[in-house]
C-alpha cells in the first residue's frame, strides 16, 4: 500500500508539472482533435443489499458484518490491477469513473480503489491523475462488537492521462438536487449523487468532459424511476446544457436493451440531441455493460446495457469497444467489475 501511495503522489507531481504547461500554452492546431475516452464503472464491491433489508439493529450489525465481507471477497486491489491494465490497454485520454470508493475499518482505510488504481496504472507506465473527484453517499455503520466502525465513501473520477498534455479549466463538481432518501434500521439515508466536469482543449478543438453515475431503480419502489429521470434532466440541462460540444461518460442504471422501464431514461437523454457512442458504431449489437459479477439476490442477472458514452454538438463516434467483459479478463476468478467499461474514439470540430 505504501508503495502505492508513493507511486500516485509521483504521478500527481508529473500531471501538474505537464498541466501547468499546457494551460499557459496557446492552443494550436486545426481545430480537430480525434481522442480516446473511457466510461468504467469499477464496482464499490457490494450492492448493500443486506443492510438495506435489515429491519432491526441487532440484524443491521450482522449486515454490515456481511458486507464487509462482501467487498474483502472482491478484493478490490486485486481488481483494481485489471482495471488498470484495461485502461492501459487503449490509454484513453480522459476516463471517467464511477463507484469508485473508499473503505475504512475502525478509523483505519483498508481499502481506497483511487489510490490502487493511480498505483497500478503508475506500474504500468500510465500516469493518470484525478482532475475532479466527487464525493457521492457516504454509509457507515459499526460491526456486531458495537464498538468497530465501517465507513464507505463513493467517488465518481475524471482522470486525465498525463502524456496526453490536454488543456484543463472550468473544472466544476455538484450534486443533484433529487436524490433517493431509503429507510434502514438505524435511520434515513440519503443516497447522494451527481456529477464531475472540465472543460478541455486539444489540438485547438473544445469540449467538456463529464462524469456521472444515476440513481438505481427498484421495482418494488416505481419512484426511483422519476428519480432517475429527473436526475438525467438535471445531468442534460445542467453541465451537458452548454454550448460546447459535450462528452458523457455515465453509468445510467436505464437499460438501452429495454429489459425494464427504465428504457424511457435512456430514451429521456437522447431526446436532448445526444448520440450514443456505442450504439452508434455497433447499431445491430447488444453490446451489455452490466451483470459479470454475481449479486447475493441474483447469481445470474440479465445483462444490461446501462453504461454510456454520450456526445453532442456535432462530435463524431468513430469507434467503440467494451473493456473487462471477456472471461480471459478475469483475475483470479474474479471479474475486474461487474460492469464492462467502454471504450470510445471521436472526433471534435470540422472535418
Amino acid at each position: 500500500m505504501k508503495q502505492m501511495r508513493n507511486a500516485a503522489r509521483t504521478a500527481v507531481l508529473l500531471f501538474v508539472a505537464v498541466t501547468f504547461v499546457s494551460l499557459t500554452a496557446t492552443a494550436q492546431g486545426s481545430g480537430k482533435a480525434v481522442l480516446k475516452v473511457m466510461s468504467y464503472n469499477v464496482n464499490e464491491g457490494t450492492d448493500f443489499l443486506e443492510v438495506l433489508s435489515a429491519t432491526n439493529l441487532d440484524q443491521f450489525l450482522k449486515a454490515v458484518e456481511v458486507t464487509l465481507n462482501n467487498v474483502d471477497a472482491t478484493n478490490p486491489p486485486l481488481r483494481m490491477q485489471a482495471v488498470a491494465k484495461e485502461i492501459a490497454q487503449t490509454q484513453p485520454d480522459l476516463v471517467g469513473l464511477q463507484e469508485v470508493t473508499s473503505w475504512s475499518v475502525g478509523g483505519q482505510v483498508r481499502y481506497d480503489m483511487l489510490e490502487e488504481l493511480l498505483g497500478a496504472l503508475h506500474q504500468l507506465g500510465e500516469d493518470y491523475v484525478p482532475v475532479v473527484v466527487v464525493d457521492e453517499f457516504q454509509l457507515g455503520g459499526l460491526l456486531p462488537d458495537f464498538v468497530t466502525s465501517v465507513q464507505c465513501l463513493n467517488h465518481d473520477v475524471i482522470l486525465a492521462r498525463a502524456a496526453s498534455q490536454l488543456e484543463l479549466s472550468n473544472i466544476r463538481k455538484d450534486h443533484f438536487n433529487v436524490i433517493l432518501q431509503l429507510p434502514t434500521a438505524v435511520g434515513p439515508v440519503d443516497i447522494t449523487r451527481g456529477w464531475g466536469s472540465v472543460d478541455v482543449s486539444l489540438h485547438g478543438a473544445s469540449f467538456r468532459f463529464i462524469v456521472s453515475h444515476l440513481e438505481n431503480y427498484i421495482a418494488a419502489a416505481p419512484a426511483t424511476l422519476l428519480i432517475q429521470e429527473a436526475q438525467a434532466a438535471e445531468l442534460a440541462l445542467g453541465p451537458a446544457g452548454t454550448s460546447l460540444p459535450a462528452i458523457v461518460a455515465v453509468d445510467t442504471n436505464a437499460d438501452a436493451l429495454g429489459n425494464d422501464p427504465t428504457i424511457a431514461t435512456y430514451q429521456l437523454i437522447t431526446s436532448f440531441g445526444f448520440g450514443d457512442a456505442w450504439g452508434a458504431v455497433h447499431p445491430d449489437l447488444a453490446g451489455p455493460t452490466w451483470g459479470f459479477m454475481p449479486d447475493a439476490a441474483d447469481p445470474r442477472p440479465i445483462r444490461q446495457r446501462i453504461d454510456c458514452i454520450f456526445f453532442n454538438n456535432g462530435i463524431r463516434a468513430l469507434t467503440a469497444q467494451l473493456a473487462g467483459q471477456r472471461v480471459q479478463e478475469k483475475v483470479n476468478g474474479l471479474w475486474p467489475s461487474d460492469h464492462a467499461g467502454v471504450r470510445a474514439g471521436l472526433q471534435v470540430g470540422s472535418d
